[in-house]
C-alpha cells in the first residue's frame, strides 16, 4: 500500500505516526521537480496532511514538516506565516493581494495573475476550486483598469459577481448589469452583462479588460442553445479589447483560428486546492435506500445532492422528507411559511424549506436562487438538492456531493460535465477534503476541445453568426453563402441579422404563417400598442406551434392557452394570485402531475415571457412590415409589458439584485412610484418596516440581505 492511499483510506478514528508522515513527505516531495509545483501527487499528500493535522491525527512533532510540504507546493493560503523564517515569510507576503481585506492567492494562480499584468491575453483551464473569478479582482485591484467587460453565463452569477465586486470596488467603480443602465465613459465601469445584455447594448466602448467566463459555452457540440449569442458578443467585444482573460474548467485545447491563435496564453493547469474522497454505490441495486442510508451518514455536513430535473429534484425531497431525514434551520420554517403565503402554500419548495432543504433549478424566481445559495453557503440551509442550472451557474460548494442521476434532462452527461458537478465539492478554506457519492458508472473519462465558429471559421457557423460576420472575415464560399441567405430563406437580410437566435427555420415557418394570415384577414396582425383578444389569440396561435416545433420550453401547449395566460397574467394583481390561478387550471391528473408541477410550469410560463415570447413577437412585427411595406403595426408597448409580467419594470430588475415580486407588490404602497430600479432599491432600502403588522421578520430579513449587498 502506498502512502497516498494509506492516505485516502485513513480512518477518521485513526493516527498517523510520525513515520508515516516523513514517509508522506519525503514521497510527495520527491515527485516535486524545481519550479513544478502542480503534481497532482503531491498536492493530495499535502492537502489530505493539512486535513489531518486539522483533526488531530497527527503528532504536534510532525506539524512542521508538513507546513514545509505545503509551502513547497505552493499552497500559500493554507499556511501561517509565523512558522516561517522571514525569507519565507516575504515570499507568503508577495502573493498576499488586498482587496476586501487581505487574500493570498496560491502559486499558480501568482502565475497566471502575472501574465495578465504584464499584458498577455489568456485562455485559462482550471479546476472549479483553482479561484479563477478571484484573478479578474486581483487584477482590477493591481491595474486599475478604466472599462472591463465581464460575460456571465446566468443572471444568478451577474448578481453574485455584482454583489463581490461591490463591496471591493463599489466605491471607485460604477457596476452595471442591465441593459437599460446608462454608460459614462467619463467613470470607471465594470460591464456585468449575459451575452444576450451585451449584444443589447449600443455602448462604444474601449475595454481595458474582456473576461469570458465559462468560456466552454462557445463550442456547438456543448448543446448550449445561446452559443451563437457568445460567439456574437466575442466578436463584437474582441477587436475593442486592450486584454482578453477566458476562464473555464477540464479543457485540453481551444481551436481559435490562425488570427487570434498566436495571441492568447493557453494556461492549462490541474492544481487543486482541494480533494476528493469517491465513494462507490455503483454495485449496489437500491439505489435510493443507499442514498437515505449515505445521507443519514453525513449528519449535518453542507450537502449537495444532484438531480437531472426539477421534477426528479421535487420527487427525491418528498422522499427524504418520507424518511425524516430533516434538518434543523432557524429560518427554515420561517422562510418555508413566507414561500408559502407569497407564491403558493402547496409549492414542494415551501415544504422543503421548512423541513431546511432546500431546491434550486432553473424554474426558480431568481430571488429565491439567490437566497437558497446564500443561507447553504452561511450554514442556514444544509441541503439543497439541485440540477446543473447550480452547477454550471453559481459558485458554491459543500462537503458531500450525491450525484443522485446520471442525466442532464433526459440525456446522460458526459464526463466534462461530470467532472463540474464532482468539482462542486469541497472549498478551499473549508472543506479540505470533500466526497462524491456514486450510486451509477461515471462516464468514460475523454479530452474536451473548444471551438470557437466565430474566431475560427465563421463562413462555416449557423446562419445567424454568418449574417452577423462581416464579409472582408470570410472565405470566398462564406461570402457566398452569406449572400445568398435571403434568396434561400425568403426573409430579409436584418431580420436575419437580428433575430437569427430563434433559428433559420424558426423565421421561415412564422413567415409562411404570416403571408397566410396577411392574405386571409391582415386586421388580425395590423394593429399597435396593446392588441384585442382576438388580435391576441391570433398571434399566439401563430408563434407557439413554431416555438414548440423548434423545442421551446413554455410551461404550455395551446395558443389558445399561452393567450389566456397572457390576459390572466396582466389582470392578476399579485404574482401569488397568478400562480394560485395557474395552479388550479392546469394540473394535469390523468398523468399524475401536482399542483408543484403546475406552479413550476407557471414559472417556465413566466421566463418565456421574459424572453422568448417578446424576440418571437417582435420578429412577427418584423415580417408584418416586410411583407405589406410601411404600416402603422407596432406591438411594442405589449412586448414591453409582457417581458416585465405586466408589471413596473423595476420590480422585475430588483427580482434579481434579491427583493422578490412579491414583496415588491406589497411595498409597494409605500414607496412613491419609482421612476428606476435605482430609485426603487433606494427608497425600500429606506424604509422603517419596524411598525408595520404586514410585514414580518422574513420580509425584514430579505431586504436587510440585499441591503448588504449593495
Amino acid at each position: 500500500m502506498t502512502i497516498l492511499t494509506q492516505l485516502r483510506s485513513l480512518p477518521e478514528s485513526s493516527k498517523l505516526t510520525s513515520d508515516d508522515v516523513f514517509d508522506a513527505v519525503f514521497e510527495a516531495g520527491s515527485m516535486l521537480n524545481d519550479g513544478q509545483r502542480e503534481n497532482s501527487d503531491s498536492l493530495e499528500i499535502a492537502i489530505r496532511l493539512l486535513d489531518a493535522v486539522k483533526n488531530s491525527q497527527v503528532p504536534d512533532s510532525s506539524i512542521e514538516v508538513i507546513d514545509h510540504l505545503v509551502e513547497e507546493c505552493g499552497l500559500y493560503p493554507y499556511l501561517n506565516t509565523d512558522n516561517f523564517n522571514l525569507i519565507t515569510q516575504t515570499i507568503i507576503s508577495a502573493h498576499t493581494i488586498q482587496l476586501d481585506g487581505d487574500i493570498r492567492l496560491h502559486a499558480k494562480q501568482m502565475q497566471v495573475l502575472l501574465w495578465l499584468l504584464g499584458g498577455d491575453n489568456i485562455v485559462l483551464s482550471a479546476p472549479t476550486s483553482f479561484g479563477k473569478t478571484l484573478l479578474v479582482d486581483a487584477f482590477i485591484s493591481l491595474k486599475r483598469p478604466k472599462c472591463i467587460v465581464m460575460i456571465m453565463p446566468t443572471i444568478a452569477l451577474i448578481d453574485e459577481t455584482r454583489r463581490r465586486l461591490s463591496r471591493t470596488f463599489g466605491s471607485e467603480y460604477k457596476l452595471l448589469t442591465a441593459v437599460s443602465d446608462e454608460y459614462d465613459p467619463a467613470y470607471p465601469t465594470i460591464f456585468i452583462l449575459t451575452q444576450e445584455r451585451f449584444l443589447s447594448r449600443n455602448d462604444k466602448l474601449n475595454i481595458d479588460l474582456l473576461f469570458i467566463d465559462e468560456f466552454y459555452k462557445l463550442d456547438p457540440s456543448r448543446a448550449d442553445s445561446r452559443f451563437e449569442q457568445l460567439n456574437l458578443a466575442v466578436y463584437r467585444a474582441l477587436p475593442n479589447s486592450k486584454q482578453s482573460f477566458f476562464a473555464g474548467p477540464h479543457i485540453n485545447d481551444i481551436r481559435l483560428g490562425e488570427n487570434w491563435s498566436g495571441n492568447f496564453r493557453f494556461v492549462k493547469t490541474d492544481y487543486r486546492t482541494v480533494t476528493v474522497n469517491v465513494v462507490d454505490r455503483t454495485n449496489n441495486d437500491d439505489r435510493l435506500s443507499n442514498f437515505l442510508s449515505d445521507l443519514k451518514s453525513v449528519g449535518d455536513q453542507s450537502s449537495l445532492v444532484f438531480t437531472k430535473s426539477p421534477p426528479s429534484a421535487r420527487v427525491l425531497l418528498q422522499k427524504i422528507i418520507d424518511e425524516e431525514v430533516l434538518y434543523k434551520s432557524d429560518i427554515g420554517p420561517l422562510l418555508g411559511d413566507w414561500i408559502a403565503n407569497n407564491f403558493h402554500k402547496e409549492w414542494a419548495i415551501a415544504e422543503g424549506t421548512q423541513n431546511g432543504i432546500a431546491i434550486h433549478h432553473g424554474r426558480l424566481p431568481r430571488s429565491l436562487g439567490q437566497l437558497f445559495v446564500q443561507l447553504f453557503n452561511q450554514g442556514d440551509l444544509k441541503l439543497l438538492i439541485c440540477t446543473s442550472t447550480l452547477i454550471e451557474g453559481v459558485n458554491t460548494s459543500a462537503a458531500n456531493v450525491f450525484v443522485y442521476d446520471k442525466k442532464i434532462s433526459s440525456t446522460d452527461f458526459d464526463f466534462f460535465s461530470f467532472a463540474n458537478i464532482r468539482g462542486r465539492v469541497g472549498r478551499m478554506m473549508r472543506h479540505y477534503i470533500g466526497n462524491v457519492f456514486l450510486y451509477f458508472e461515471p462516464p468514460e473519462e475523454i479530452e474536451t476541445n473548444v471551438d470557437v465558429p466565430i474566431l475560427s471559421d465563421p463562413g462555416s457557423s449557423t446562419d445567424y453568426i454568418l449574417a452577423n460576420v462581416e464579409p472582408d472575415l470570410l472565405s470566398e464560399e462564406g461570402v457566398e453563402r452569406r449572400e445568398q441567405l435571403p434568396s434561400r430563406t425568403g426573409i430579409e437580410f436584418y431580420i436575419l441579422q437580428e433575430f437569427g437566435s430563434l433559428g433559420t427555420e424558426t423565421l421561415v415557418n412564422l413567415n409562411s404563417l404570416i403571408i397566410e394570415s396577411l392574405a386571409e384577414n391582415p386586421e388580425l396582425l395590423m394593429w399597435k400598442g396593446f392588441p384585442d383578444k382576438y388580435q391576441r389569440k391570433h398571434l399566439a396561435e401563430l408563434i407557439v406551434p413554431v416555438l414548440l416545433k423548434s423545442r421551446h420550453s413554455l410551461g404550455l401547449y395551446t395558443g389558445a392557452q399561452v393567450s389566456w395566460m397572457w390576459a390572466t397574467l396582466q389582470k392578476c394583481k399579485t404574482l401569488g394570485a397568478f400562480l394560485r390561478f395557474f395552479g388550479r387550471t392546469f394540473v394535469r391528473a390523468d398523468n399524475d402531475e401536482t399542483v408543484s408541477d403546475a406552479v413550476e410550469n407557471a414559472f417556465k410560463f413566466l421566463q418565456a415571457c421574459e424572453y422568448t415570447f417578446p424576440t418571437i413577437i417582435v420578429a412577427a412585427e418584423a415580417l408584418v412590415k416586410s411583407n405589406t411595406g410601411p404600416n402603422d403595426a407596432n406591438y411594442f408597448p405589449f412586448v414591453s409589458a409582457l417581458e416585465n409580467w405586466f408589471r413596473p419594470e423595476w420590480m422585475k430588475q430588483i427580482d434579481e439584485v434579491g427583493i422578490p415580486i412579491p414583496l415588491s407588490e406589497r411595498l409597494l404602497p409605500y414607496i412613491d412610484a419609482p421612476k428606476d430600479r435605482h430609485d426603487a432599491i433606494e427608497k425600500i432600502f429606506n424604509l422603517d418596516l419596524s411598525g408595520k403588522a404586514d410585514f414580518g421578520d422574513i420580509d425584514r430579513y430579505i431586504i436587510s440581505s440585499a441591503k448588504e449587498s449593495q
